[in-house]
Order: structure tokens, then C-alpha cells, then sequence
């Protein structure tokens, strides 16, 4: 069981994990768990702003040639990591070509492609990493050449698998360099302890190079069980649950407790997907009928936890998301297009088993789905909440007739949505490609003009949509958080960071 000893200060936040990071090595972290303690031990060249614009972090300012292709940016003076040891440029370029490189095996390698020559020593078509269009000029500048424009680009450098790495430490130290004892960082927070399935502790740095963190102690205590932690929560062992459900809310808001719900904007599409390789998916019109029978605002509601209908593929928050792709619920046309598959009012129709990632409401989704196809079509599709390592599994075999996943953006852009679908993506599931598709979408990426940019994701939308019906975005989700009493205030970005930096208590 976790270590749920007195509280070492008055100024010390407790919350809950519910596995161990899988690691700490920000070139290889790809989970909630990793980011959640990676964002407050280390710094970017940029960080997000409220307004999801990039404002200087480790860079003070940065240049951008009149062709849109090289960056340059200057580092600021004075900032150290945790050893004492002075931020270089060079720091940045390890970290990148370890990034890249196809023997680190990082799922987010692609994220720096569009940097000269990058992706083909990733493929390795060419082996001397001082061709990758990024160098170091003195310890404070850093210079990045593009092989072509990216509009977006700045924004990558937000993420953490962009984070400045110490070599010299991987090189002593192998993989257990992200111990506490042996890391080096430069955030607002430092690694203190980590007794796996325990609890992990953070204590502030008082060599930050911002704003000291008010938070002197960050505790994570590792609680894989939900109820249990949902104990500890009401017992005030824990300050506030980052992972409430409706359940969760619905019980709350009835107790009138010292509790507060919050709700936070979360850039994120929860959306139905066919395998086009289907034996019987693969049929146009079946995937016609399934999507427009969905009455997605009754799905809103029925799921009770502040969701909103999706009219499209892109959130709220993201340019473009008002394009309005989703089909309007047309049950006649529904309806007429199982009859030109050959199953009028649903006679004949094979049993489908539709795979639901298991998140909040998903059995609620599931049991929806199932009855509007059953009210409306006359099929029966069943519905199963695999554990995620199944899900993923069974997406990778293809054994999947149609999923509901989610989609939460990396940066806030477009691009980050519409690069799921394209005929290269990791994570595009559907088995589906299409030529116009990917010509529309890797056209966008490049386009300055913002109007411009979006009239062809608009029409890569519509394809994907529409004319293709390859997925149905369903719905947009808020992040729901329970407070306790001595939160004062808590915030968690529309890209689901959670900075302990800017989290104050009552005293």
C-alpha cells in the first residue's frame, strides 16, 4: 500500500497516479502517467501560453528567416541544471539526434521530420547526424534549418521529446540515468524519491529560472485501485482527483461536500471508426448507414459528464473546428443506404462487434450505440470494453469491424488532427488511404495563410467524413477534476498539462 505517513509540510500537494511512469526519459515518454511528473522537472524552448500561443521558456527570443525555413534561437543567460552544470545549445542537438535516431525507438520521432534531413537518418538513408539541419553556435544559440515552411513548427517544441537531454549522464549512467539520485533537470520541480508502486515526491527547485513554485512538495501516490483512491480523496489523503468521473460528479454535486467540480477545457475528439478492411465494412454504404443513424446530441446528454456533440473532426479551440463536417442525423437516408448494401430494414445483417476504449462512460456509449443501430437500422452490433493493451492488440491485427477512440492534440493545430489519417500514420487504424486525402493534408502543413490552410483541411475533412465515411466524430469531453479544501486554485491546460508550478494552497 501506498505511504500515506503525515504530511512533511504545510505546503505540500498529494495526488493521485494510477500506475508508475512507464519512464522518465522525456525521448521516450508517450503516457499521462510520464507527463504529468516530466513537465514539472524540465523546461522547452517555448512553452504554451493560456491563449495556446508559444511564449518563450529556455529560449528569450527566437528569429525566423524571411523564407519560413530557418529558426534561430537565442537561450537565455544563467540557467542551470540541478548538478550546477550551465544549459548549452549543444544540449538540444543531443537531444534531438537521440530523438531521431532509428536505435532510441521513440514513438514521437516523426514529431521533427520536417528539420533538414532528419527523416532520412531516421530510415537510415544517411548515417552522419551533423546532416541533421539543427547545430549548436556557441553555448546560446541554437539554429534549426527546415526543408521546408512549417507553420506549426514552434509549437513542437512545447512537447517534451523536444526537452534538452544530458548525454554525458545517459553515457555514465545507461538507462538508470532518470533515477533520482543520478537525473539532472532544469524545471520548476526536482526528483526527490521514487519507490515504484509507492509513491513518487517532487520538491521544488529553488534555482528555477521562473517564478519559485508556492508548492515546496509534490507527492504522487501510485493507486491503481479507483475506489480506493476515491477513499483516500474523501479521507483527505489526497487533494484532488484528476481523473473524476460522471459518477464521480453526479455523487459530489449531491453530497454538497467541501468538494469543487471543475471542469476544464480538454483539445480533444472522441470519435466511431470503421475498419475498412472489413469484410463487410469495407462497403461504403453499411459505413453510410451506421454513421448517419447517430443522434449525437442524445449521446451528449445520455453520457451526463459536460460532453458536447461533435459537428466535426477538430475540438473547440483548434482553427478550423467549425467546419462542420458530421452528417445530419437522416434516418431515411440511413435507412436507404442498408438497403443499396443489401440488407433492407436490416434483414440478413451480420453481427458486428463494436470495441470501445475503456474510458469514462464507455459502457453507457456502448449500450447507446447498440440500441439507436438496433431502433433505427434493425441490426444488432454488440459492444466490448477491452483492457488497453487488448484494444491495441486488436487494432494492430486488424480483427476490429469498428472502434471508438480518442484523439487529445500533442500542439495545438490542425495538422496534429489530420495527420492521424494520413496513409502514413502510426495511428491510423482504419486500414483506409486515400491519395487525395494525404495530398491535402501534407499541402496544409505548409501553407502560412491561415484562410488558406484551412479550406483544404476542410476539404481533406470532408473526404475523411463525408464522401469516405471513414470515421464519425462523436464528441468533445472537458477534463473533470474533483478539488479538496485546501486547493486553492488548480489549473489544467486544454492540452491536459497539469503545472504544479501554478497551483497555490490555503493556508
Amino acid at each position: 500500500l501506498p505511504n500515506l505517513a503525515a504530511r512533511t509540510s504545510a505546503s505540500e500537494l498529494v495526488f493521485r497516479l494510477s500506475a508508475d511512469p512507464q519512464t522518465l526519459d522525456w525521448n521516450l515518454a508517450h503516457s499521462s502517467y510520464e507527463t504529468y511528473i516530466i513537465m514539472n522537472l524540465m523546461d522547452g524552448l517555448v512553452e504554451e501560453g493560456e491563449d495556446l500561443r508559444p511564449r518563450p521558456a529556455l529560449a528569450e527570443k527566437w528569429e525566423l528567416s524571411k523564407d519560413g525555413k530557418t529558426y534561430t534561437f537565442f537561450l537565455r543567460n544563467g540557467v542551470n541544471w540541478s548538478d550546477g552544470r550551465s544549459l548549452r545549445a549543444s544540449d538540444f542537438v543531443d537531444s534531438w539526434i537521440r530523438l531521431l535516431s532509428p536505435q532510441t525507438g521513440s514513438q514521437y520521432a516523426q514529431f521533427l521530420f520536417e528539420i533538414e534531413n532528419a527523416e532520412a537518418f531516421h530510415r537510415g538513408q544517411i548515417k552522419k547526424p551533423e546532416l541533421i539541419g539543427v547545430r549548436a553556435v556557441g553555448d546560446h544559440k541554437l539554429v534549426v534549418k527546415l526543408r521546408q515552411p512549417l507553420p506549426y513548427f514552434i509549437h513542437l517544441l512545447s512537447f517534451w521529446v523536444t526537452f534538452p537531454i544530458r548525454l554525458d549522464l545517459i553515457k555514465q549512467h545507461g538507462d538508470e540515468w532518470t533515477l533520482p539520485e543520478k537525473i539532472a533537470t532544469l524545471g520548476p520541480f526536482l526528483l526527490s524519491s521514487w519507490k515504484k508502486g509507492n509513491q513518487l515526491v517532487l520538491r521544488k527547485n529553488p534555482n528555477y529560472r521562473g517564478i519559485i513554485p508556492s508548492v515546496d512538495q509534490v507527492r504522487a501516490i501510485i493507486e491503481a485501485d479507483d475506489q480506493r483512491a476515491r477513499t483516500l480523496f474523501e479521507q483527505g489523503k489526497i487533494d484532488f482527483l484528476a481523473d473524476a468521473t460522471t459518477s464521480d460528479v453526479i455523487r459530489f454535486q449531491s453530497e454538497q461536500k467541501k468538494i469543487r467540480i471543475k471542469h476544464y477545457p480538454y483539445l480533444s475528439t472522441y470519435y466511431l471508426a470503421f475498419n475498412i478492411k472489413s469484410k463487410f465494412l469495407k462497403n461504403i454504404y453499411i459505413r453510410k448507414a451506421l454513421s448517419g443513424s447517430i443522434d449525437r446530441k442524445a449521446l451528449a446528454s445520455a453520457l451526463q459528464g459536460g460532453h458536447q456533440a461533435a459537428t466535426g473532426w477538430l475540438p473547440p479551440g483548434i482553427p478550423g473546428h467549425r467546419n462542420a463536417s458530421n452528417p445530419s442525423l437522416e434516418l431515411y437516408e440511413a435507412r436507404a443506404n442498408l438497403a443499396k448494401a443489401g440488407y433492407p430494414d436490416g434483414s440478413g445483417f451480420p453481427k458486428l462487434t463494436l470495441w470501445i476504449e475503456k474510458v469514462d462512460g464507455a459502457e453507457t456509449l456502448g449500450a447507446f450505440l447498440k440500441k439507436t443501430w438496433k431502433e433505427n437500422l434493425g441490426i444488432d452490433v454488440g459492444f466490448e470494453i477491452p483492457q488497453p493493451e487488448d484494444l491495441q492488440q486488436a487494432l494492430k491485427m486488424g480483427v476490429t469491424d469498428l472502434f471508438v477512440k480518442h484523439w487529445g492534440a500533442d500542439f495545438p493545430d490542425p495538422a496534429n488532427f489530420f495527420d492521424v489519417f494520413t496513409s502514413s500514420s502510426p495511428a491510423n487504424w482504419t486500414n483506409w488511404t486515400s491519395v487525395e486525402y494525404d495530398r491535402l493534408a501534407f499541402k496544409a502543413r505548409t501553407i502560412n495563410d491561415e484562410n488558406k490552410r484551412l479550406l483544404l483541411y476542410g476539404a481533406a475533412e470532408k473526404i475523411l467524413v463525408n464522401s469516405d465515411s471513414v470515421i464519425v466524430p462523436l464528441f468533445f469531453k472537458p477534463t473533470t477534476v474533483l478539488l479538496g479544501p485546501k486547493i486553492k486554485s488548480l489549473s489544467i491546460s486544454p492540452l491536459n498539462y497539469l503545472f504544479f508550478k501554478t497551483v497555490h494552497l490555503n493556508k
